[in-house]
This record gives C-alpha cells, sequence and structure tokens, in this order.
C-alpha cells in the first residue's frame, strides 16, 4: 500500500521496495485481458444500439478505451513481458441481449469490476511510471462510468 508520507516527502518520489519487473506483468497481463473483453462489449452495445447520438457517446468512450489498452500492453512489454492481444476474441461472443436499459447495467457492472480491479493495484507499490499509468486508466474508467450513468438515464427518461 502507498504509504502517503513518503510520497508527501519525496514529492511523488520513491524510495523502498516497489514491485519487480516479472510482478508487474503478472499483475498487469489479466487488467490488459479484462480491459479487451471490456471493450467488445462497448462494440457489441454499439453495434446493438439504434440512437446514433448513444452510438456517438459509446465510439468516443471506446476511442480512449483503446488507448488505455495500448497504454497497458505497453507498460507490460516494456518490463520484459507480452500482453494479450485479443486475437483469440470473436465479436460474435460479446453480443448483447435484452433491451437498451439492459445493456447499459451490463456494461456498468463489467465497468465497474474493472475500475475496482484497477483500484486494487493502486493499492500496491507499483513502480512510479506503472502507478502513473494506472492512475490514468482509473481516471478514464470513472469518466466511462460516469458517461454511461447519464446515458442510462437519459434512456429512462425517453422510455418513461
Amino acid at each position: 500500500m502507498p504509504n502517503p508520507i513518503k510520497e508527501f516527502l519525496l514529492n511523488r518520489g520513491w524510495a523502498g521496495q516497489t514491485l519487480s519487473r516479472s510482478e508487474t506483468v503478472e499483475r498487469l497481463r489479466p487488467l490488459v485481458q479484462q480491459h479487451i473483453e471490456l471493450n467488445h462489449h462497448y462494440n457489441a452495445a454499439a453495434r446493438h444500439c439504434d440512437d446514433a447520438r448513444v452510438v456517438d457517446v459509446l465510439e468516443r468512450l471506446l476511442k480512449t478505451a483503446r488507448t488505455d489498452v495500448g497504454k497497458l500492453s505497453e507498460t507490460v512489454l516494456s518490463c520484459g513481458g507480452t500482453p494479450p492481444n485479443g486475437t483469440e476474441l470473436e465479436p460474435e461472443d460479446f453480443a448483447l441481449r435484452g433491451t437498451l436499459l439492459d445493456l447499459f447495467e451490463t456494461l456498468h457492472a463489467l465497468e465497474t469490476e474493472f475500475n475496482d480491479a484497477l483500484a486494487q493495484e493502486l493499492d500496491l507499490e507499483h513502480q512510479m511510471r506503472t502507478r502513473g499509468v494506472l492512475e490514468a486508466i482509473k481516471s478514464n474508467s470513472q469518466d466511462r462510468l460516469n458517461a454511461l450513468k447519464a446515458l442510462h438515464r437519459r434512456l429512462e427518461d425517453t422510455a418513461a
């Protein structure tokens, strides 16, 4: 767990033990895979939706999410590991069923699960660069959660 006193005294610098490069690879590979799968769910949602404005929002969210997968993958590569690339996944595996409201509830649950996994990683003593990447990706995940809540409310209002 990060030490707030150490962070304050060292102006976000680091002293002491951090996770090794191999430990970082071991911990981040599942996050890369989870993020790739999450992105497939967003793609499925965009394909399932017939509201052009909602699709536009989903596409903007996906643009950032794809970049975040690249950041995580690059971090794994820079630590000497090989990140998952998701080539074994098929878009048909992520077909969503049910109403549009159900779809957004599913996306919200998956995004919350991913956000929680990022929070758990931030509780560990990652190297500074890795910590910065994780914080940025967690912030983007929170932005997606906020957007999903707003879209869900909008859909509820139009359904009512």
